[in-house]
């Protein structure tokens, strides 16, 4: 009876492992995915992480999660501040401006997961990301396009009353 309660809980916690190997992989096929110490020593990176921001595994070897940054923001107080979060526990997400191995800038929508032990402690941050670059550029393009219509034409916005709502300076002239 011992025996078999001991089987089962085995069998129950195999199926779980194998689950969470089953989401894990999943992310690693999808997603750009890097892990960190806590002081942003890279610790390993998938092929897509590689791909994405053009480097070779064994190129990696030294390099900390500022070397993938733009000297300005490795500097900032606002760098310091990301890095104070993660080691703290707290995840980060948003689109992020990195550099890649050849200088290349590239955008990544990412979200910085801290990985705590028993204790609580953090022990590594793992980054999962999307190269969202091309994105980023045609948002741009877009928004450069419609600035320059907005300094050609005149544009005003009504309400449905007929009230004026807003207008440009070119519909002020």
């Amino acid at each position: 009876m011992f025996n078999k309660a001991l089987k089962s809980e085995l069998m129950a916690r195999t199926a779980e492992l194998a689950t969470y190997k089953g989401l894990v992989g999943a992310l690693e096929r999808s997603m750009a995915v890097v892990e960190f110490s806590p002081d942003g020593k890279v610790l390993r990176a998938n092929e897509n992480f590689l791909s994405t921001m053009g480097y070779r595994a064994d190129q990696l070897a030294g390099l900390s999660h500022r070397d993938f940054c733009t000297s300005a923001l490795a500097g900032s107080a606002e760098y310091r501040e990301f890095w104070n979060q993660l080691r703290a526990g707290q995840f980060v997400s948003g689109t992020f401006q990195r550099v890649g191995g050849q200088g290349q800038h590239i955008w990544l929508e990412a979200s910085y997961n801290p990985v705590k032990d028993e204790n609580g402690r953090v022990v590594k941050v793992v980054k999962y990301a999307l190269d969202v670059t091309a994105k980023v550029a045609s948002e741009a393009e877009t928004r450069g396009r419609l600035a320059a219509l907005d300094r050609a034409m005149a544009v005003i916005e009504f309400d449905l009353g007929g009230n004026v709502l807003t207008a440009n300076d070119s519909s002020r002239s």
